[in-house]
């Protein structure tokens, strides 16, 4: 008879390592379930803990295994191209209660009281493959007070913390942290719970383990982490404060003299990718870097004319039209890179004729502007290729389209993404005007005047 929660250290040890290699059907033909007889709606982490460690489903604030005090979590990998392995999915943790999360300190919260030692599972994905016959592979104890991330994590806690104090529980985004996130966690958008501070209601959220977090934590344990490089090298430093000083000792430093610096002659176009992989001291690119991945945080140069003009747009992949209408707005793709995507700029001005260091700029786009006019054009580019609307006219031979323009929305609009017309994906809805089963790639794109305005301050 399993004594579930009851279970001490080393008995959940044994039992984690005992399912290494087994899948679901093999756990539940040693509990002499019958694989019928079984309800996933839970999914397979919660017939983990229910037929390994015989943990029934519940909504315990305390952690799953008491008084060992350890949370239990099954988590999936898989693998990408090239072989790498990558995280499938973030790793949530306990849903935030705003009214409570902020009367403590980091080390008396909720958070930690719940998630300070959790055991992982890992188990692989892998598509067209039934979920009892996915394969528990690798276990670890997480314990945070042990992490070398703990700082960051405390630091991401922190600001979690201050957003509610200030009354912005209702701006939390994935992307304002490092790797401690806030992801949201309930039906749709009208999942909603009051904050202390604020009459406006906040969407409901989880602390999370970002996907981008997790992935390197699978690369670290699972894979091959031997070619990744660190920023963070002999230094105590936190990342931001790391950051900081390498700004602080190249700001206001030309193109030329840092060229002349780091001993770089060169007239490619990606000279200002090359100067900020040198400021930090890395030889790869330093979006590769460890903790530029663990956080998601892309680095990006933006020059600035003169003339107050921005040359660089930010622009997303080309998405396939028979993908967009399988998905619904609270998961689909574009709202979950903007929700957890931060952006690195590092900003160079030109001054009289040539291009100067300003300094960088920490970006993500704000939960209001997602949820507002990000929805509003992804929703009608779902409509309009849904209902084969995409051609609205054709003039002397080129074709006007029902797709979101720029002086339509104030922040994102969608246009062509091909190498020519002829670079094309297929249509699941024939275009009512034209007849045609495929159509020009089309990406997401941020408008100008938008980024403009992020940079305002050095103007």
């Amino acid at each position: 008879m399993k004594k579930g929660r009851l279970y001490n250290r080393q008995e959940i040890e044994v039992i984690s390592k005992s399912a290494i290699g087994k899948t679901m059907n093999d756990i539940l033909k040693e509990e002499l379930v019958s694989i019928g007889d079984i309800d996933n709606k839970g999914g397979l982490g919660q017939l983990i803990e229910q037929y390994l460690f015989g943990i029934q489903t519940n909504n315990e604030s305390e952690p799953d295994f008491m008084p060992a005090g350890i949370e239990l979590k099954v988590t999936p990998y898989k693998k990408i191209k090239g072989g790498k392995l990558s995280a499938k999915e973030r790793l949530v943790l306990n849903i935030i209660n705003y009214m409570e999360e902020w009367k403590n300190d980091f080390r008396h919260s909720h958070f930690w009281m719940k998630n300070n030692t959790i055991q992982l599972l890992w188990y692989l994905w892998e598509p067209n493959k039934d979920f009892k016959d996915f394969k528990i592979t690798h276990e670890k104890l997480m314990e945070l007070v042990q992490s070398e991330d703990i700082k960051q994590i405390e630091n991401d806690w922190n600001y979690i913390v201050s957003k509610i104090k200030e009354g912005k529980a209702h701006e939390l985004s994935e992307a304002d942290t490092m790797y401690l996130g806030t992801c949201t966690k309930g039906v749709n958008s009208s999942s909603t719970r009051e904050q202390p501070f604020s009459d406006i209601k906040a969407m409901q959220r989880a602390f999370c383990f970002k996907n981008s977090y997790m992935t390197q934590m699978v690369r670290k344990i699972i894979g091959d982490y031997s070619d990744v490089e660190k920023v963070l090298k002999g230094t105590n430093n936190t990342f931001n404060e790391y950051v900081n000083n390498v700004i602080e000792k190249y700001k206001g430093k030309t193109q030329k003299e840092l060229m002349k610096e780091f001993s770089i002659d060169s007239k490619a176009k990606n000279i200002n990718s090359m100067l900020i992989s040198r400021m930090f001291n890395v030889t790869s690119k330093l979006a590769d870097t460890e903790e530029f991945q663990k956080a998601n945080i892309i680095p990006k140069t933006i020059r600035i004319e003169e003339s107050g003009r921005i040359k660089e747009s930010i622009s997303f992949p080309s998405f396939k039209f028979n993908e967009i209408i399988e998905q619904e707005w609270e998961t689909c793709d574009l709202r979950e890179e903007l929700e957890t995507t931060k952006y690195m700029f590092f900003v160079f001005k030109k001054e009289k004729g040539e291009y100067v260091f300003k300094g960088i700029k920490l970006w993500n786009m704000p939960e209001t502007d997602i949820e507002t006019s990000v929805m509003e054009m992804w929703k009608k580019t779902y409509n309009t290729i849904l209902n084969g609307n995409i051609v609205r006219y054709i003039k002397d031979g080129k074709r006007k389209t029902n797709f979101v323009g720029m002086s339509e929305n104030e922040v994102c609009h969608v246009r062509p993404h091909g190498r020519d017309s002829r670079d094309t994906f297929k249509l699941p809805v024939a275009d009512k005007l034209t007849g045609a089963t495929e159509y020009t790639k089309q990406c997401f794109w941020i408008n100008s005047n938008y980024i403009k305005g992020i940079f305002e301050e050095f103007n």
